[in-house]
């Protein structure tokens, strides 16, 4: 059972559409000017960079990182190049990026970063940044030489604050004393809460004597931060202004399942923390981490009144499929949002951008369910015992990761690669390939126990005992999950339909009060 659970997990990572992946901008042409009754946004996300000269040579140290996250790495310093020229032939009013600035927290890349975005803040456009998982402390920072790696100099959180002090930090006019966490006022009416939801002070490290490495993404609002910012959002709205959320982890779930079968992609206790934050007037955010395309919102019917709600603007992975950005316009008084998705589609050294991350992101089921299945293994091993229950031989369930990986993608491949590609682009009600995915998902992983069963000679009744288990607990916990993803509702119900929630991913209309 935790072996079914565990692979449509790796299922469910992203978001979903089935327009087609298009190059939205007119190369060349100056933006038109400005019409005063808007403001101009530009959100881009998990921007990944790597510095180059932390990839000293090709070979089997690096190729095994891009097997488990194959993200365009090599040409992520090139991508960031490209947005940068793209927002300053926009001239946008403000650019946000919700996190995971680096690949994994090098020196070397985060003033790669500071040196890019620079080009921004000399042209007088307002960035705010906030840190991602990757960014601070992260003890998987390494140059790759060949078939070796060594540890390339961390990031800590002073470092980050310091570096980034032109990007939010020294424009802030409230910090918090727990964490990285800032509030400023980039537009006037316009307040960001940008919130340091990261777990850097739980990583591992082998150079001061843990077992292993170990980079913690799962997020938190530290309750002293929660304090804090609520009281800086009742100060922001008494005063008639309105307060938008930016930070890395999701604060509403993308779809039903995320927040167990996806935890650490959401922070920690999301519901009460949205109720809260609807309770103090936020009803916007803006996040990112999950690389999805994805916009979701959170609602709640106290005593029959109107719904009240949180939306959740997730913004996808430069560097990783469909490498998605978002273009906002949103008039003075911040009550209406229209957002636009736009793509890298060239850069100088990659002619085709889409096609290769989406081979790579395609590729990658293999190689990343097999990461997760290392990651979850002592998990997964301590579910053997309870094999006796249902009379299965304890190698019922294969000795390793690779094993066990080989074997599920052999059975749940197509299904799994379908499900993870829609899931990334957004919008994945509309998809026709979505249509019954979660139901052929279920007749693949019958069948898969069922050859089991027989391969390894469990009886008949045994057998009938293991998939009537199997049934149950793919009706009840699995299949809404995999329901709200691939109709992409929110608070899937079928039977009161009051709180569920559909909101266009990629080019919504948002309004908001005041």
């Amino acid at each position: 059972m935790s072996m079914a659970l565990l692979v449509l997990s790796m299922s469910l990572t992203s978001c979903a559409d089935d327009s087609p992946v298009t190059d939205n901008q007119e190369k060349g042409i100056n933006p038109p000017p400005k019409d005063p009754n808007y403001k101009h946004i530009i959100v881009m996300s998990d921007i990944h960079v790597m510095a180059p000269q932390l990839l000293e040579s090709m070979g089997t140290a690096y190729d095994d990182y891009m097997s488990q996250d194959p993200k365009l790495l090599e040409y992520s310093s090139e991508v960031l190049d490209y947005l940068v020229a793209e927002t300053l032939q926009r001239n946008p009013d403000l650019v946000i990026i919700p996190g995971d600035l680096t690949k994994d927290g090098e020196l070397l890349s985060h003033q790669l970063v500071v040196s890019i975005l620079g080009k921004l803040r000399s042209a007088n456009i307002p960035v705010i940044v906030v840190p991602g998982n990757h960014d601070i402390d992260n003890p998987e920072g390494c140059y790759y030489n060949g078939d070796n790696t060594r540890p390339a100099e961390r990031t800590s959180p002073d470092q980050f604050k310091s570096l980034y002090a032109d990007f939010g930090y020294n424009q802030a006019y409230a910090t918090d004393p727990a964490s990285l966490s800032f509030v400023c006022e980039p537009l006037e009416g316009l307040v960001l809460l940008c919130i340091d939801t990261n777990k850097y002070e739980d990583n591992l490290y082998l150079d001061k004597g843990d077992e292993k490495n170990y980079n913690q993404t799962a997020g938190r609002i530290r309750p002293a931060t929660l304090t804090w910012m609520l009281a800086e959002a009742d100060k922001a709205r008494n005063e008639g202004k309105q307060v938008v959320l930016v930070q890395h982890h999701n604060v509403v779930q993308h779809h039903d399942a995320q927040g167990t079968l996806q935890s650490s992609y959401i922070i920690e206790d999301y519901a009460k923390v949205s109720e809260q934050l609807m309770q103090h007037g936020i009803h916007l955010a803006f996040t990112g981490h999950s690389h999805l395309q994805d916009v979701a919102q959170y609602r709640i019917i106290a005593d029959e009144a109107e719904p009240d709600s949180l939306v959740d603007v997730a913004t996808g992975s430069v560097i990783s499929y469909p490498n998605p950005w978002r273009t906002i316009k949103v008039n003075n008084a911040f009550t209406e949002w229209q957002f636009d998705t736009e793509y890298v589609t060239v850069i100088p050294s990659l002619s085709d951008v889409k096609s290769t991350c989406y081979k790579r992101l395609s590729d990658n089921v293999t190689g990343g369910l097999r990461w997760h299945l290392r990651d979850a293994w002592n998990s997964i091993e301590s579910y053997r015992s309870l094999l006796a229950i249902f009379g299965l031989p304890l190698d019922f369930l294969p000795a390793t990761p690779e094993e066990l990986s080989a074997l599920l993608v052999q059975n749940l491949g197509d299904q799994m690669r379908k499900m993870y590609m829609i899931h990334n682009e957004g919008n994945e009600w509309q998809n026709p390939e979505a249509v019954g995915l979660e139901d052929q998902l279920k007749i693949n992983m019958e069948a898969l126990l069922r050859d089991r069963a027989t391969t390894l000679g469990v009886d008949n009744m045994q057998t009938e005992f293991l998939i009537s288990s199997f049934n149950t607990i793919y009706d009840m916990n699995i299949q809404p999950g995999l329901k709200s993803m691939l109709t992409d509702v929110n608070q899937y119900n079928a039977s009161d339909k009051r709180l569920e929630s559909r909101t266009d991913d990629l080019s919504p209309m948002l309004r908001l009060g005041r």
